[in-house]
């Protein structure tokens, strides 16, 4: 599985592994932090489709590969729209 993970680019076909156990998980959001930098409609289509809300509902702990993931992900992103998109969005309104 992490073969095949790691050689597709074909992202929407992935966003439903987001919702996977976290050993899987690493893999599939280090696809995303890959091939996001260089598809701007990717990029695009990974927000409209909630994959950005559901890497910033990651409980990733700080210092490890998954949480360095998400943070290349999010750098991608002008800090506001991270910002919408984290769990604790609605509170600090």
């Amino acid at each position: 599985l992490k073969c095949v993970i790691q050689k597709c680019t074909t992202l929407p076909a992935l966003e439903p592994l987001l919702e996977a156990p976290p050993n899987i998980l690493k893999y599939v959001v280090q696809q995303f932090a890959k091939v996001l930098p260089n598809d701007l409609n990717a990029r695009r289509q990974f927000v409209q489709s909630g994959g950005l809300q559901k890497i910033q509902e990651v409980n990733a702990e700080v210092g490890s590969k998954l949480h360095d993931y998400v943070q290349e992900i999010n750098t991608l992103y002008p800090p506001e729209i991270v910002q919408y998109y984290s769990p604790n969005y609605a509170d600090t309104l």
